[in-house]
């Protein structure tokens, strides 16, 4: 398990036994004999010359294990409380790793909103949401991936749908990012234009899961963001729990 770990915190693909027995802290032998123990069940691939990566039987644990995580139905109700006290647009989004790090859609309450109220063409709509570099979810979620995966982000271009209120340049979004993970939430001004947004993650144990957002119009979004903050965070953290296998039926109550 310590290797697979090492995998996902080491930057890059391909890794070879003395890097990982480096970041393990295990002997180089011991090390060895994983990754050939682990070729067998399709956990590591070898590829030359005497490196390894992380193979397709490693990313069906991760599916099965993302799958059974936080059920879409469970997680809708807590979606309809954050939307009926703050009046918003109510969104789970999930951490996808296809195609480099980026968000899909979970589950949402939309209250009196819907997609096509964002105003955006279906194009700028799929790259917006998709998109970590664009609204307070994205930000919420890169904030809190390690620190190889974050260049990656910053390699992908802006979608052509953000809005004046997007953090343009590497040097915007990272001092960002600190913001965040300092807060615990981010907030969104015209990152999708016309509309301003809270959002704060979803974790699963040390793992980023996804983010939790409310929209608004910009024009109904009180610039007191008490009530829209506290809610969000309140809605991540029940997700928090369910997430890791706890229930809290009081809190979804309602």
């Amino acid at each position: 398990m310590l290797v697979v770990q090492a995998f996902t915190l080491l930057p890059g693909a391909d890794h070879g036994p003395s890097e990982l027995a480096a970041a393990t802290g295990l002997h180089i032998t011991v090390v060895y004999r994983i990754l050939q123990s682990g070729i067998a069940t399709s956990i590591f691939l070898r590829v030359p010359p005497g490196r390894y990566r992380l193979g397709p039987g490693a990313a069906q644990v991760g599916m099965q294990a993302m799958a059974a995580t936080l059920d879409a139905g469970v997680a809708r109700p807590a979606l309809e409380h954050l939307s009926r006290t703050v009046d918003g647009f109510a969104l789970l989004w999930v951490l996808s790793p296809y195609g480099g790090p980026r968000k899909a859609y979970g589950t949402s309450a939309p209250g009196r909103y819907d997609f096509e109220s964002l105003g955006l063409s279906v194009t700028d709509l799929i790259e917006v949401s998709h998109s970590l570099r664009v609204g307070a979810s994205g930000r919420a979620i890169a904030a809190h991936l390690p620190p190889f995966l974050l260049s990656s982000i910053l390699e992908q271009p802006l979608p052509a749908g953000a809005g004046p209120g997007t953090a343009r340049t590497p040097a915007e979004f990272a001092a960002s990012l600190d913001e965040i993970r300092e807060a615990g939430y981010a907030v969104a001004r015209e990152e999708v234009p016309g509309w301003s947004a809270v959002a704060a993650p979803v974790m699963w144990g040390d793992s980023v899961y996804g983010a939790v957002s409310v929209l608004k119009p910009s024009s109904l979004m009180s610039g007191d963001l008490a009530l829209p903050v506290a809610a969000t965070v309140a809605t991540a953290e029940r997700l928090n729990l369910l997430a890791s296998g706890g229930t809290d039926p009081r809190s979804l109550a309602g």
